[in-house]
């Protein structure tokens, strides 16, 4: 029986129905739950079919069972661990350790893991083992990173009581996500300002007529239930009195802990929007790198890799002022392209857009999306580094009602 619904499985994915195949994989690996390689089939077809958030854990399912070379070889498409997640990759790569002593690749995973930790003394070693087995770049570099944020952690050192801080820490999260917004709070937890929930916005659940209206794509109502959901938070953090607010996306993790107070982050005055994601920071040497520092957003995006398609506004810092202009503009100029790309558009002037490096993805981007701007006023935007926030490898939930209703449309 197994090996016809295999055949039946395989001959649907050849006719592109990835939903059949995902039915019949389901119903050989409930018949022989510890085979890895269904796992891996039916996590195939799951994300073929756009079934993203599905296909994560039935990868972390089958990495369960790999043989240890299968194991090491997926190792780098396996960005979905996180969390309590993080312990049984520990476990793995020590136990795999033991029986090939000095494995770089194996040594780096145990970095991956202390960094996603804060653990940065713990990482810095693993890396630094690592590159003494095999002295390539990105070994190296991520020693000279976990070197960098542990030399950096006392500028940030003597945080006062959450009672007294500065400044708030608001999250988006949709309700239909409450294990994203545990995680978030545990990691969190070490940091000193309060947490804040704003509820997101599903941009799948907006009729046509409304997203229309909006400025939005009814192709892309991901995109626009995302920008709508970091209005939300603007609103909220205006309606909470806070004067300055840390805006975070709910699958992301503080690179450090963070302290009740702005003041070790050297942030100039007046700003009006500081990035701190680990996306648009730029790529500046580790090892030379001694404090916080800002630069302009034109300076950064100047350094922006050209390769790269999404800056990210998964963690930014905005002033009450900042989200005021924010949310008037957004009044005016309506919530059309991502968010993002929206920020970065009001910090930069046109002749800082057209002055990018091209050829690249940032550069035509922000020549439409700067078409939305109707005003000559931009925001006194900022980016830090190095980062304090980075993404983690869930699937973006942006992304996936983008595909539902690309896929429904086709």
């Amino acid at each position: 029986m197994t090996d016809t619904l295999q055949r039946e499985a395989l001959a649907a994915r050849a006719a592109g129905e990835h939903g059949r195949a995902v039915e019949l994989w389901r119903a050989v690996l409930a018949e022989t739950p510890d085979e890895w390689r269904v796992a891996l089939e039916l996590k195939r077809d799951l994300k073929a079919g756009w079934h993203y958030p599905e296909s994560d854990p039935q990868f972390r399912r089958a990495a369960a069972s790999l043989p240890d070379e299968e194991w090491l070889a997926h190792y780098a498409a396996l960005y979905a661990y996180h969390g309590e997640d993080l312990e049984t990759l520990d476990q793995r790569a020590r136990t795999v350790l033991e029986r090939q002593p000095g494995h770089p690749a194996v040594l780096a995973i145990l970095g991956d893991v202390a960094s996603q930790r804060r653990d940065w003394s713990g990482a810095q070693a693993a890396f630094a083992l690592a590159a003494e087995a095999d002295p390539r770049a990105e070994y190296r570099l991520k020693r000279d990173t976990a070197a960098m944020y542990l030399r950096l952690a006392p500028c940030l050192s003597g945080a006062q009581p959450a009672s007294v801080a500065s400044y708030a820490i608001g999250f988006v999260n949709l309700d239909r996500n409450p294990e994203r917004e545990a995680e978030l709070r545990r990691q969190f937890a070490g940091s000193a300002p309060p947490l804040h929930r704003s509820a997101g916005v599903e941009g799948r659940r907006l009729p046509a007529a409304a997203v229309e209206r909006l400025g939005g794509d009814t192709q892309m109502r991901g995109t626009l239930g995302c920008f709508l959901s970091h209005a939300g938070a603007w609103e909220a953090m205006l309606a909470r009195g806070d004067r300055h607010c840390l805006i975070v996306e709910d699958d992301v993790i503080p690179l450090l802990d963070l302290p009740a107070n702005l003041a070790g982050l050297a942030l100039p005055e007046d700003f009006d929007i500081v990035f701190v994601n680990d996306r648009i920071a730029p790529r500046l040497d580790p090892a030379a790198t001694t404090g916080f520092r800002t630069l302009t957003l034109v300076a950064a995006m100047h350094a922006f890799p050209p390769e790269d398609n999404a800056p990210g506004g998964d963690g930014y810092i905005v002033s009450r002022e900042g989200a005021r202009k924010l949310l008037d503009w957004v009044a005016e100029d309506g919530f059309g392209e991502d968010v993002d790309w929206r920020l970065i558009a009001y910090g930069l002037s046109p002749d800082e857009i057209a002055g990018l490096p091209r050829p690249s993805h940032a550069g035509p981007w922000l020549d439409r999306v700067g078409r939305l701007v109707g005003r000559a006023a931009r925001l006194r935007a900022f980016v830090l580094h190095p980062p304090l926030i980075r993404t983690v490898g869930v699937s973006s939930d942006r992304e996936d009602e983008n595909r539902l209703h690309a896929a429904g449309a086709a």
